[in-house]
């Protein structure tokens, strides 16, 4: 997953405990295996090296594909998992030093879009063009959090928080507790970092934007997150934070509302029930700052 995760959760004794843990991340670690776009043979990279060719996948790869699909058509393709060459230029140049040419990010372009994806009967699927690269990386870790969970419910676990190098999904709340206790981080109009407690069960938090993941090149700040339209690494100095039913309807949103900003993320939000949102975007000279209505319902007031 490219990340630390951490499980919490509440067993009769530490025996159960650990055989809990270990089926948890026996799970975690077989959905890496299907999702990763880093591992050559996982099944995900296995797909994209099939051209026009009706494929049997597994049913959490068919699921998180028609699930990234759908949250495509509702953001008017401002999330997309196609992004991948497009994503892997980008890395490119952060190693290197330089800047992807307009003609490097429109010949890595025509390799991308979610329409491309097919789906028919019995999990199978079809990418229609060569090239085609999938990154579940604004969804990968929210799915995943949501199966652990599931998992857990299953060996009678009512309690348990999975934090996916920071993007937290829990279930019940702790024993003798009414809410987890978590919490996301945000700087304020003078730069200094504000932190807000969050009071949460049964749901998902997850921050996307360029806090902390970001580099700096010519004078210029460049989000990881790049536009699907553009194909260009955002530089507006965005930050969202979601709250959602699961992990991975938080970690899609907050993904797809960093590219498109306050104010049309505003609209977005009022369409997409459960979904809340947090968002500070801080571009030079323009400050902006906006919390949907029933955000501050899960800030916890000391």
């Amino acid at each position: 997953m490219g990340t630390q995760i951490r499980l919490v959760f509440y067993a009769p004794d530490s025996a159960d405990a650990d055989t809990v843990a270990k089926l948890v991340f026996k799970r975690i670690d077989d959905l890496n295996a299907v999702l990763s776009d880093y591992l050559p043979q996982s099944e995900l990279n296995r797909l994209c090296e099939t051209v026009n060719s009706k494929v049997k996948v597994s049913k959490d790869l068919f699921q998180i594909l028609k699930l990234s699909v759908g949250v495509s058509e509702k953001t008017d393709g401002a999330f997309d998992v196609s992004m991948g060459p497009v994503i892997a230029l980008w890395k490119n140049a952060r190693k290197k030093g330089t800047l992807p040419t307009d003609q490097e990010i429109q010949l890595a372009k025509k390799k991308t879009g979610f329409g491309k994806i097919e789906f028919f009967e019995d999990d199978v699927v079809r990418l229609k063009d060569s090239g085609m690269q999938l990154d579940l990386g604004g969804i990968g870790k929210g799915y995943t959090a949501d199966k652990a969970i599931v998992l857990l419910k299953e060996l009678g676990v009512k309690s348990a928080l999975v934090d996916m190098g920071g993007d937290v999904t829990v279930s019940g709340a702790p024993p003798d507790k009414e809410y987890w206790v978590l919490g996301f981080s945000y700087y304020d109009l003078n730069g200094a970092e504000v932190f807000t407690k969050l009071n949460l069960k049964n749901q998902a938090v997850a921050t996307s934007g360029d806090l902390y993941q970001y580099f700096i090149m010519d004078g210029k700040r460049y989000s990881h997150i790049v536009d699907p339209k553009t194909g260009r690494a955002l530089s507006n100095n965005i930050q969202v934070t979601t709250i959602a039913p699961n992990g991975t309807m938080a970690d899609a949103y907050a993904s797809a509302l960093s590219v498109i900003g306050v104010e049309n993320g505003k609209k977005l939000q009022n369409k997409i029930p459960g979904l809340e949102v947090f968002m500070v975007a801080d571009l030079p000279g323009t400050y902006q700052k906006w919390k949907s209505p029933k955000f501050n319902y899960y800030i916890l007031n000391d």
